[in-house]
């Protein structure tokens, strides 16, 4: 197959899961074209060294310039400003993507979808479209604009793609056809996340990663540390990233007296998370939000113990109290309780941990994941959808 995958920017740190499929389905013998807005050269590079069958094209301010030279007539449609701009970049992708001719365009979130319809709506590829997080469990409560267009989406896509039930659930009332709906759960590599050292109970060194947002709940969580502390003291919460939020949040951890136990390390590389994984004694995820958290799944494959929230389809990862601990969103006293619980017990932390391994060995894998997408591809296409 040719595979077509439409993102944002490629590769990019922060979505390495769009990176795997595109190794692992690469591996498999397809031949992947990624086409995005920008492309990080270094990156892309230091991952896809070796990698022949993957190719990607970003939508440069060059590419369309030399567009526009070679098609000069995109600009005859008596369009103006933002409207012609808008129709040349259309253009532009349709131009591409169809000199290709993919089996398969494969949209990585519903938000691009939209931008993408008036190009799909021209295609004669198989289209489908992911459905993550942040566009359907926020953008969907805030715009009546948004509803009409993921609706539309929906109708023209081929199948959509949902991360968990949970996100079903979430987006069913949006889709007329429910059979176009498919799960496949992100994923590990669990031969990249595999613990390198010996758990560690003592001291008790928590971990969070994710960006400083609303979704990821650090207030919340805060105010678990601020309970944790009233019955334990030997603990330190590391939160691994940064973003808009990072003014209020260190505003809170002097507010709450947390100064000598949270540390805010920043955004890291790899191989600085893998370290920090290696050396954390229990994961914490306070989300007010998820599709499925990627770190928490990284953090169970390296057999850490995570406290989490019941946000999105989490609950469908973890079983409370044998592969790891959950709390209902906003329950800072419960967060601080299942804190408090692996804490004190060692031997639990550790059974946790590699009960949480064996969870992301029976269903979270990158092999996994790769097999569903494989299988969905070629049922659309067997079946002339």
């Amino acid at each position: 197959m040719t595979i077509a995958i439409v993102t944002i920017s490629f590769p990019a740190l922060s979505e390495t899961f769009i990176s795997n499929k595109v190794i692992h389905l690469a591996k498999r013998g397809h031949d992947v074209i990624v086409f995005c807005n920008s492309i990080n050269n270094t990156l892309f590079t230091k991952i896809f060294s070796g990698v022949s069958n993957v190719k990607v094209i970003a939508f440069s301010r060059p590419r369309i310039l030399r567009y526009i030279t070679l098609h000069p007539s995109a600009l005859l449609t008596g369009k103006r400003g933002t409207e012609l701009t808008g129709s040349i970049i259309n253009k532009v992708r349709l131009y591409y993507i169809s000199k290709h001719k993919p089996d398969v365009v494969h949209i990585e979130f519903s938000g691009l979808g939209i931008l993408y319809l008036p190009v799909l709506k021209k295609l004669g590829s198989i289209k489908v479209v992911s459905c993550r997080g942040s566009a359907e469990k926020v953008m969907l409560l805030t715009s009546q604009e948004r509803k009409k267009n993921t609706t539309a989406l929906f109708d023209h896509v081929n199948a959509v793609h949902c991360v968990s039930g949970d996100m079903k659930e979430t987006i069913l009332p949006y889709c007329t056809d429910a059979s176009k709906i498919f799960i496949n759960f992100p994923s590990v590599d669990p031969e990249i996340f595999k613990r390198r050292l010996p758990f560690k109970h003592r001291p008790v060194n928590i971990l969070s990663i994710g960006r400083f947002t609303f979704q990821k709940g650090y207030l919340t969580g805060l105010l678990a540390m601020k309970k944790l502390k009233e019955s334990f003291t030997d603990f330190k919460w590391t939160i691994i990233g940064d973003g808009p939020q990072k003014e209020e949040i260190i505003f809170h951890i002097h507010n709450l007296g947390l100064t000598n136990h949270v540390h805010l390390a920043g955004a890291k590389g790899r191989a600085e998370i893998l370290e920090a994984y290696n050396s954390a004694s229990l994961f914490f995820l306070p989300s007010v939000y998820e599709g499925i958290a990627n770190v928490v799944l990284e953090a169970m494959s390296m057999e850490l113990p995570v406290v989490a929230t019941k946000s999105g389809g989490m609950s469908e990862v973890i079983k409370h109290g044998y592969n790891g601990m959950l709390a209902d969103i906003y329950d800072c006293n419960a967060m601080a309780v299942n804190m408090l619980v692996l804490s004190n017990d060692g031997e639990k932390s550790l059974q946790m941990g590699i009960a949480a391994r064996q969870r992301i060995l029976q269903q979270f894998t990158i092999d996994k994941q790769a097999d569903i997408f494989e299988m969905e591809y070629k049922k659309l296409l067997n079946t002339g959808a």
